[in-house]
């Protein structure tokens, strides 16, 4: 039976819904390292939204959709 890896990803409108203030707090950086606020960081997710992103992944995936999350990847079965 094949088997596949998934990997994490955040639901923007599921954190933007649940989330209180204080989770947003070091979620995403500036171009120049320093972290957003709380306020900058709705905000991104916000604009990511409107671009149509519903999902954005935690770490790289080279099978991501952002409308649905990490497609997977096969895992190889060992003999």
């Amino acid at each position: 039976m094949a088997r596949t890896q998934v990997h994490l990803s955040l639901d923007v409108k599921g954190f933007l819904k649940n989330a209180p203030k204080h989770r947003y707090r070091g979620m995403f950086r500036h171009d120049d390292g320093r972290l957003m606020t709380p306020d900058e960081a709705k905000s991104r997710l916000l604009d990511e939204l409107a671009k149509g992103n519903e999902f954005l992944p935690f770490g790289k995936c080279d099978n991501f959709d952002p409308r649905s999350g990490c497609l997977g990847h096969p895992i190889e079965e060992s003999a």
